[in-house]
């Protein structure tokens, strides 16, 4: 007994908290043989319970527990789930409470937490099921409904002004619509508009879905404008020199000043500045072949005002052709021109033909390569819209917008990438996105695009363009992975392309499981903002980690977050990682161990049964019995196909479930456990004598079936003392029962009987199956003679016995002596042939709880011998067969030893 687990021993049994007092004290009971004298009858305040919780709120909740027969209960309870904490894990006392709190924080509108709680207290197990659901938000069901834009636009023709509030709710991005991140990002570009109903509006024009009942604007119908000449007023005898004189000073450059400006440079009209306000008046994209003096003149001027720089340079460009005497005057300051300009970013469409005269492949470097290809990519927007002032342009993937200004209806914007949106802004703020424009692309330059992608391949706008490929089609191998970790740090993008970049990422790893990487190329999972993810993405970056092998990362963010969830494969493989390296030179602590435990448990029940959990699991569990006994029914059926788990982990939980199924009375289990316990070489003494005890208890006091196995273990048990009268006594009252209904014994028995059955029947324990062992052993005769009732009740409640013999009328009350544990009994001598009635009832009322009729049976013993008790049975058998002269004989002998035997005694 001193090497009990029980008596707190270092022992490889963890006990905790199956350790605690309560069951420490009752197991060491019944290892001396003491029974408990009552067990609590519990009534639970609850059977179940069901509850809506509000979204993102807590809330405390509480089972009274009350012991109906006044029996103190000791008892633990268990949870399992994130979600939920216990106040307090033990419990006793008469009457208690159990309380724990359900925390939705990190759950969503109508998730359900599921679980049960488990109470384990002296004399039973209870679980009480729980199911709790997050309440919806106000506005999430509609918002929940918004499944694609056609749905949007029905509660739009129903309630116009109800559904532009709902598109102002900050949770409306939740809507199923906004997966599409053009949807998202449109959203965000035409939020920020005053007028919400034209903001919603505009939303669904965008997709073609346009409400009913929406705002109606009048827009003008598309048409290419064309300037008019304005009429300019001279007096009538004003000379063609005092005309443009006067533009000039009036710095007109209208068309009409231009119109006289070339007439007069034609007419060779000498006036300061003449030549430089032909230029400036000069229209955009002018073709036409100007005077050759004015090529002159401006060839030999050392620096040209940059006003008149581009519209010079694109009419030479557009009349004269590459190796002309003018052209190769103008060559280089007009290629410096065309480099000053790309390298600011300006694009025009006079630009254009410079960029695309001027600027060959060889010439790009790096700083030009980051700036052209917008360049390469711009577009003339023409719009009919006299109200529009400016245009926005981004695009879904991009966090920045960019405005452009409309002049004169024309507004030049670069698109280099696909799908871009564009929006039309008014002077108001409000943002169109549906008005009548026309694009015309301003350059086309394939070779100098293709210089550029070599130079700048992994940045600005190749990095986009290809990661927007990738995020299409997918990753496919390592290099790919490195463009999108790279991309996924890329400030331009908006957060919810970064994540779904990450997504992305996320599921390349998890795709390539059991391929070889290097943990020091794992920086860029450890660097994400973990603690900024959703749930979702948090689950996809656990998976990542454990196919990646960083067992330690994963368990570290799960012991944080213990409400994310793995998916059976990703279960799978991070627990054979974890606890294959828990098992070698890692020692994990007691959080690392507990969410281990809570993840091979979910594993389990997953039907996950692989060698190293179930190993874990007997090892460290601890639950209701009948979990603990299906693990072990698992592993050994597991270990009969040679599974690898060592036998010390059947002996480690065996312990535990042993001792369990003792202190809460389950009885039946127990067999079970102690059978698989014995199996694989159990035998901690101070267990094996608790549960002969209890079984001995079950067959003797509980009138169950024994089994012959145990009922030998208990006999060797009895057998390997040599002092009798140290083994408990229930030992041998289940022994003595057994023996009384066997037909023979065995000579090692025969001599066991004798040995102890002395000691029970001093302590004058005495039962109705005694004197069936006097086929075995002799008896007293008074044992023999008598005939016995007993009636099984409890300590507490001592019941009256009444009986009523032959002949008699009434019913009187006899003795009745509590013979052991709520047995009690009555001896009575009976003839052959004679009986009796009897009767037990309970309390002053006399409620009846029990009766019958004793009649002793004839029996050949009973006529032998020459005792008195004989002879009176052989006088009764005479009377009964009516034989007068043997029986008057017989009675004269019996009278006439009576008057000696009485003479003998006076003297």
């Amino acid at each position: 007994m001193e090497n009990s687990v029980f008596l707190e021993r270092a022992s490889c049994a963890k006990i905790k908290p199956y350790g605690e007092f309560a069951m420490r004290e009752k197991i060491n009971k019944l290892a001396r043989g003491i029974t408990e004298e009552g067990i609590p009858s519990l009534h639970f305040s609850v059977e179940k319970i069901m509850a809506v919780i509000p979204y993102r709120e807590s809330r405390t909740f509480e089972i009274f527990l009350q012991s109906v027969n006044g029996v103190a209960m000791r008892g633990l309870v268990y949870a399992k789930g994130p979600y939920l904490t216990l106040h307090k894990s033990a419990f006793g006392g008469v009457r208690t409470k159990v309380s724990f709190t359900i925390d939705t924080k990190n759950l969503g509108d109508e998730e359900e937490i599921k679980g049960e709680l488990c109470f384990v207290y002296n004399g039973g197990e209870k679980r009480i099921p729980y199911s709790f659901v997050v309440e919806k938000q106000p506005s999430a069901k509609q918002i929940h409904e918004i499944k694609d834009y056609s749905h949007l636009q029905q509660m739009a023709e129903e309630d116009r002004k109800g559904c532009s509030r709902i598109f102002d709710y900050s949770d409306f991005l939740e809507a199923p619509i906004f997966q599409d991140i053009t949807a998202l990002r449109l959203y965000e570009l035409l939020k920020p508009c005053g007028d919400r109903t034209l903001a919603l509006e505009e939303f669904l024009t965008y997709f073609s879905h346009r409400p009913k009942n929406a705002k109606k604007r009048e827009v003008l119908p598309y048409q290419r404008r064309e300037e008019r000449e304005e009429v300019l007023h001279f007096p009538e005898d004003a000379s063609l020199e005092e005309k443009i004189t006067e533009c000039i000073h009036r710095g007109d450059w209208s068309l009409s000043a231009f119109a006289l400006y070339k007439k007069g440079v034609e007419e060779n009209v000498k006036i300061t500045k003449l030549y430089e306000n032909l230029l400036y008046a000069m229209p955009m994209g002018y073709a036409e072949e100007l005077p050759k003096g004015v090529y002159l003149y401006f060839s030999y001027e050392y620096r040209l005002e940059e006003g008149i720089k581009l519209p010079l340079y694109y009419n030479i460009l557009k009349n004269f052709q590459e190796g002309s005497e003018i052209f190769s005057h103008f060559a280089r300051p007009m290629q410096d021109y065309a480099i000053s300009c790309l390298l600011q970013g300006e694009i025009n469409e006079e630009l254009a033909l410079l960029y695309s005269k001027l600027i060959l492949p060889e010439m790009i470097d790096e700083r030009m390569a980051e700036f052209l290809p917008k360049i390469l990519n711009s577009y003339l927007v023409e719009v009919e819209d006299q109200n529009i002032e400016r245009l926005v342009l981004t695009h879904p993937a991009l966090r920045r917008e960019c405005s452009f200004p409309v002049k004169g209806g024309f507004c030049t914007v670069p698109m280099p990438l696909p799908n871009m949106i564009l929006l039309f802004q008014d002077a108001l703020g409000n943002r169109y996105s549906r008005v009548p424009h026309r694009k015309t692309r301003l350059m086309e330059e394939a070779e100098l695009e293709k210089k550029c992608q070599s130079l700048s391949e992994d940045k600005g706008i190749f990095l986009i363009r290809k990661t927007l490929s990738l995020v299409e089609k997918g990753i496919s191998d390592s290099k790919d992975l490195e463009l999108m970790e790279k991309a996924f740090s890329y400030e331009d993008f908006t957060l919810y392309f970064r994540m779904k970049i990450l997504h992305l990422i996320l599921s390349y790893h998890k795709k390539a499981e059991g391929v070889e990487f290097p943990k020091e190329n794992l920086e860029f999972l450890h660097a994400l903002p973990f603690a900024a993810l959703k749930k979702e993405e948090k689950e996809d970056v656990l998976s990542a980690l454990i196919y990646r092998g960083d067992y330690d990362k994963a368990l570290e963010y799960l012991i944080v977050y213990p409400y994310l969830s793995l998916d059976k494969r990703a279960l799978e493989a991070f627990l054979e990682g974890a606890l294959s390296e828990g098992q070698g030179e890692k020692v994990y602590g007691e959080e690392e161990r507990e969410m281990l435990l809570y993840l091979s448990e979910k594993a389990f029940l997953s039907k996950l049964e692989k060698d190293s959990i179930l190993h874990f699991l007997l090892e460290e569990y601890n639950g209701t019995t009948e979990e603990m006994l299906q693990m072990m029914r698992v592993a050994d059926q597991r270990k009969q196909q040679k599974a690898k788990i060592p036998s010390s982990s059947f002996l480690n939980m065996g312990e535990r479930l042993l001792a369990q199924s003792l202190f809460t009375e389950k009885r039946k289990e127990s067999e079970e456990i102690f059978a698989l316990y014995t199996r694989y070489g159990g035998a901690d003494p101070l267990l094996l004598r608790a549960f002969f005890t209890a079984y001995s208890a079950s067959v003797f006091l509980g009138q169950k079936p024994e089994k012959e196995w145990i009922m030998q273990q208990i006999f060797e048990e009895v057998r390997g003392e040599s002092h009798k009268e140290r083994v408990p006594v229930l030992y041998l009252l289940a022994l003595s029962l057994s023996f009384s209904k066997r037909a023979e014994l065995k000579e090692e028995e025969l001599e066991e009987l004798s040995a102890f059955l002395p000691i029970l029947l001093e302590k004058s324990l005495i039962f109705s199956y005694t004197k069936e062992l006097g086929k075995f052993v002799s008896l007293p005769n008074e044992i023999l003679e008598k005939s016995v009732l007993e009636y099984h009740g409890r300590e507490e409640e001592k019941p009256f016995l009444s009986i009523r013999n032959q002949g008699e009328e009434e019913f009187h009350r006899e003795e009745l002596q509590e013979c052991y544990h709520g047995i009690y009994t009555a001896s009575f001598l009976l003839f052959p042939g004679e009986s009796m009635e009897y009767r037990f009832t309970l309390g002053k009322e006399d409620t009846l709880l029990y009766q019958s009729t004793l009649k002793k049976e004839e029996s050949e013993k009973a006529y032998m011998g020459e005792d008195a008790y004989a002879k009176l049975c052989r006088m009764c058998e005479l009377m009964t067969e009516k034989k007068a002269e043997p029986l008057l004989e017989m009675m004269e002998e019996y009278g006439k030893k009576e008057i000696a035997l009485s003479k003998l005694l006076e003297e």
